[in-house]
């Protein structure tokens, strides 16, 4: 029997996403403007939310392991890092608050010292990633995944989310003419909405791609036995 598919259908929680984006807006004006600064509630919501996909990553890659579906588990996993790397300000956000590097000087100094060497290794693993994924051609593992079902409406929350962030924030020429508190909040909420889309459109993919195997090697033709002469003279 053949399986069928819904590659347009969405899910009860995809539509909840949906409304949690469009409810953004207007909860950008109750919350506190201080939910919205770095290392506020919003900001560290959004950590947790990378952690948690960084988890799930992890968890598929021991579930679907060998094959490059589990390959592809474990390519995200980093993505993850790097994702929680920027909300964290590459450790910015560690450091002492003002009036407190008495206490706190030789923490403050070790975060310092590694700041010069966060973001280039930022950029190596992420050049890294790029080259895993041509080489071992993921594309071919999430096209497979989405063959079943794509959630197309976490795609879409996902870009609007990064919209409204980057307008929020005056990016691109766009602004939303919010006050600068309420913009704030605005441009957290959607953050943390595009990475829960993230880690939605991740579960998808994993959990529906097929077992792909590595790729094959390339198929030799077969060796042609050689021709007896003189049986082939004898037999005429």
């Amino acid at each position: 029997m053949q399986r069928t598919t819904t590659p347009i259908l969405a899910r009860p929680g995809e539509w909840l996403l949906l409304a949690a984006l469009l409810a953004s807006y207007p909860l950008s004006a109750v919350f506190a403007p201080g939910w919205g600064r770095e290392g506020g509630i919003l900001e560290n919501a959004q950590v947790l939310v990378l952690g948690a996909g960084l988890v799930a990553a992890t968890l598929a890659f021991g579930r679907t392991r060998p094959g490059r579906t589990a390959l592809l588990a474990l390519w995200a996993a980093p993505v993850w890092l790097l994702l929680a790397g920027r909300e964290l300000s590459w450790g910015r956000v560690l450091l002492p608050q003002p009036g407190l590097e008495a206490t706190h000087g030789l923490a403050a100094n070790g975060i310092h010292w590694l700041q010069h060497f966060v973001r280039p290794g930022a950029v190596l693993l992420a050049l890294a990633l790029l080259l895993a994924a041509w080489r071992f051609r993921l594309d071919e593992v999430v096209r497979a995944g989405l063959a079943r079902r794509t959630p197309w409406l976490c795609f879409a929350v996902a870009l609007a989310a990064a919209l409204g962030s980057t307008c929020a924030e005056g990016h691109m020429g766009c602004s939303l003419g919010l006050p600068a508190g309420r913009s704030v909040v605005f441009e957290e909420l959607a953050e943390l909405l595009a990475y829960v889309s993230l880690i939605m459109i991740q579960s998808a993919v994993l959990r529906q791609a097929p077992a792909l195997r590595h790729p094959a090697a390339p198929v030799s033709a077969p060796a042609v036995a050689p021709i007896d002469t003189a049986a082939a003279r004898g037999a005429d």
